[in-house]
């Protein structure tokens, strides 16, 4: 049904189930649909995809750039995909590492001296 064109919430409405039953019933196909694709497959599918939203980008980039609302919000969703997609989203774990500063030889002292940063 949904290679046919209809939305989710025709699906759910046709099959008489809720709405986002039929989204994770989707998303789950699609999951395990992935799961077949070798390494090589899934790279090109993404470089495709990245193509698209490039495509997509450049053809809305102009409006967007001289204020158009709603081009100017369809880049900023066309941007946070290929974040998504490529994985930029996620954050740095080198950069993101938490600093532990050690306070004297003991580990009695350490918890003395956060003990005492705390009161």
């Amino acid at each position: 049904m949904r290679l046919g064109g209809k939305l989710p919430s025709e699906i759910a409405e046709e099959l008489k189930l809720p709405h986002d039953q039929v989204l994770r019933m989707i998303s789950e196909l699609f999951a395990h649909d992935a799961s077949f694709l070798t390494t090589q497959e899934r790279t090109f599918a993404l470089g495709q995809e990245v193509m698209r939203l490039d495509r997509l980008q450049a053809a809305l980039w102009e409006q967007a750039m001289l204020g158009d609302p709603k081009s100017v919000d369809s880049v900023v969703k066309i941007i946070q995909t290929r974040a998504k997609i490529t994985g930029l989203e996620q954050a740095d774990p080198i950069i993101n590492k938490q600093l532990v500063l050690v306070m004297g030889d003991k580990e009695e002292d350490y918890i003395a001296a956060l003990k005492a940063t705390t009161e």
